[in-house]
């Protein structure tokens, strides 16, 4: 029974992850990136300070090193990947945003090779071929199955520069694991977060009035704040600690699937064949490189995601 809800929580996090990619699109139609960022953080603080006092987690015991740690995995993993990923889905579809970023178990797997020198398995090989393959796939298609415009290149480029910056994060994360708990560690990685969209954000602030935001886009914010900084930490961290990670891997599948169901009823974006093929390549990376690998234990290849 643990191991079944531990799965429905793995679930439930990547499918908020991947609705979040298109009503990310939709909001940045009405509200600057960099404002929006700083409102999503906000949010998420005003709810996760008030629970680390309750739960008794108000003081990290960790060290400088750790908090060195968290401050670049906030800098790669939240400021240059929302930055990425917003900016990108301006330019291209949702649907393919969310195919695109399901190839972060095939970047973690290369820059664990390049950067600690882990050793490459075959079947990690194999992962990142087909997550190539996928992505080229996408890249060279739209919607209706024609060559995309050059905006549509330059936006898959950035979904994928934000599916870099995750790698990097998860590649960090590994130092703090088990020093620091997920509800500090998600609370430290937003308060850094606000921090450095704050200038940015007062910029966007100059060019638009909050009054004039529609209600609809404020309650789009607060679902994205909650979900994205605030439940799919909580969903993932716990998950993850109850079955092997390689199991837990299984499950970054949810998100581009999510991601591609509410895009088709929220956006109304066309979803073709080649979409499904790029997407059943990708699954096949995420299995072929999550599922057959031999696992050393539990923490050693946890993914960590916004």
């Amino acid at each position: 029974m643990d191991v079944a809800f531990a799965f429905l929580q793995l679930a439930l996090s990547m499918a908020f992850v991947g609705s979040n990619i298109p009503i990310g699109k939709a909001i940045v139609e009405d509200v600057p990136v960099f404002l929006f960022s700083e409102l999503r953080f906000l949010i998420a603080l005003l709810i996760l300070l008030p629970l680390l006092r309750a739960r008794g987690e108000w003081r990290g015991a960790w060290r400088l090193q750790e908090g060195k740690t968290m401050f670049w995995q906030a800098f790669f993993g939240v400021f240059l990947f929302s930055i990425c990923m917003l900016y990108g889905v301006q330019q291209t579809s949702a649907t393919s945003a969310g195919i695109i970023t399901s190839t972060v178990p095939a970047c973690i797997a290369l820059f664990s090779f390049l950067l600690l020198k882990e050793k490459l398995k075959a079947n990690q090989l194999v992962a990142i071929v087909l997550s190539v393959a996928g992505i080229a796939l996408i890249t060279l298609t739209t919607g209706g199955g024609g060559q995309q415009s050059l905006a549509g290149l330059f936006g898959n480029l950035l979904v994928f520069l934000a599916v870099i910056s995750e790698a990097l994060f998860t590649i960090l994360a590994k130092r703090v694991s088990g020093r620091v708990t997920p509800f500090q560690m998600t609370a430290v990685i937003n308060t850094i977060s606000f921090v450095l969209f704050l200038p940015l954000a007062i910029y966007d602030l100059t060019k638009i009035s909050l009054a004039a935001i529609p209600t609809s886009t404020w309650l789009l914010i607060v679902y994205y704040a909650i979900t994205a900084s605030v439940l799919s930490f909580v969903l993932w961290y716990r998950g993850v600690a109850k079955v092997l990670a390689s199991t837990a891997g299984l499950f970054t599948g949810v998100m581009p699937i999510s991601a591609a169901v509410i895009s088709a009823l929220f956006l109304q974006e066309a979803f073709t064949w080649l979409h499904a093929a790029g997407m059943l390549l990708v699954l096949a990376a995420i299995w072929t490189g999550t599922v057959k690998r031999k696992e050393r234990g539990i923490g050693s290849h946890q993914l960590n995601l916004k």
